[in-house]
């Protein structure tokens, strides 16, 4: 449910520069396709990350991929709180922070090849924008950050699940 009016700019301080992942929530189109691109490096990056710190801590990398993506979502939250509340608005679609995250979580935990990054942008962008089942619930339901954030937490996770099961099933190479 989105309540914002966009009046020209918004006022931008720390938290809201962060949230919009600017400048790619102030692009006047299709600002969440652009925070969806952002989330790829990012969930690469804990993908990466995550196989590495976790052979040097002797612990499973998805773990700490689960930890990246859990520090990753604690910001997200913080920030959006904090934009939506400097600029007295709800689920402002210049807030894309999470979409960035919603897409990080998918990448994080599969395969780094560019056939998984594919078919993990275009899923994800699918669930976020249909919102089916649960996406759609959170998105109308839930109150102030959580409702602007979760349904694309929910969307990541949809897409993981997606592509574990065609990866589980051999149906992508």
């Amino acid at each position: 449910m989105k309540t914002s009016q966009k009046r020209g700019p918004p006022r931008l301080n720390f938290w809201s520069i962060l949230a919009v992942a600017a400048p790619l929530g102030l692009m006047p189109k299709a600002p969440g396709t652009f925070g969806s691109l952002a989330g790829i490096p990012v969930g690469l990056a804990f993908y990466h990350y995550g196989h590495m710190l976790g052979v040097r801590w002797n612990v499973s990398g998805t773990l700490v991929q689960i930890g990246l993506l859990t520090l990753l979502g604690l910001l997200s939250w913080w920030a959006i709180d904090k934009t939506e509340k400097f600029w007295g608005t709800h689920d402002d679609g210049r807030i894309v922070i999470d979409e960035v995250l919603g897409q990080a979580i998918p990448l994080s935990l599969m395969p780094a090849d560019w056939k998984w990054i594919a078919l993990a942008f275009v899923l994800f962008r699918f669930f976020d924008i249909v919102k089916p089942g649960p996406i759609g619930w959170a998105d109308r339901e839930l109150p102030g950050a959580w409702g602007t954030m979760i349904d694309d937490v929910i969307a990541g996770i949809f897409t993981w699940a997606v592509l574990a099961l065609a990866q589980t099933l051999g149906l992508v190479l």
